[in-house]
């Protein structure tokens, strides 16, 4: 089994609606389709695909922000088969990996909103929670806005938990 993470291009546009809708209703409304389909269309920042075998397999880009020092976590999702192997964690740390090594200008903190659901899984990973949102989703749902503080880190090290969440991906993809 090969795993790669490779830059997203509009040829995987399909790919990556396959992958949202793997994850309805559970993690994203259906109304949340439209976001998604302007989000490929007009990229606001660098976007990349997870790919198992040459399939794409999970989602997710970032975006800078100019007037402030951040940069935005977008669309981070793995389609459902996927879960709980490890392509989010890899796809996460690409995505820190190349804010850390590419931003320009460089920024200090990665920030993203998620449903509390899924906000454990930012913890884990070392995000801290800045803010809760009761109703903060246009949908009725709850938003935690969660940070990464880059300066409490390297690329060197980014680049090592990236490779072990490769190879761990791999290894627990085999079995999905």
């Amino acid at each position: 089994m090969t795993i790669a993470v490779r830059p997203y291009v509009a040829d995987d546009r399909a790919a990556v609606l396959a992958i949202f809708a793997t994850n309805l209703p559970d993690y994203f409304a259906a109304s949340d389709r439209t976001w998604l389909e302007e989000t490929l269309d007009e990229l606001d920042g660098p976007a990349f695909l997870v790919t198992v075998d040459g399939i794409p397999a999970a989602f997710g880009g970032y975006e800078l922000w100019d007037d402030y020092n951040k940069a935005l976590l977008f669309w981070g999702m793995a389609a459902r088969r996927y879960h709980r192997t490890g392509l989010g964690k890899l796809l996460l740390f690409e995505r820190l990996l190349h804010v850390a090594t590419f931003a320009d200008p460089p920024t200090r903190y990665v920030t993203v909103d998620t449903s509390p659901m899924v906000s454990p899984f930012f913890e884990h990973i070392g995000f801290e929670l800045t803010s809760v949102w009761p109703q903060g989703y246009r949908s009725g749902g709850t938003m935690h806005e969660l940070r990464y503080d880059l300066a409490a880190t390297t690329p060197d090290a980014l680049r090592a938990v990236r490779d072990a969440a490769l190879a761990e991906a791999a290894r627990r993809a085999a079995k999905a």
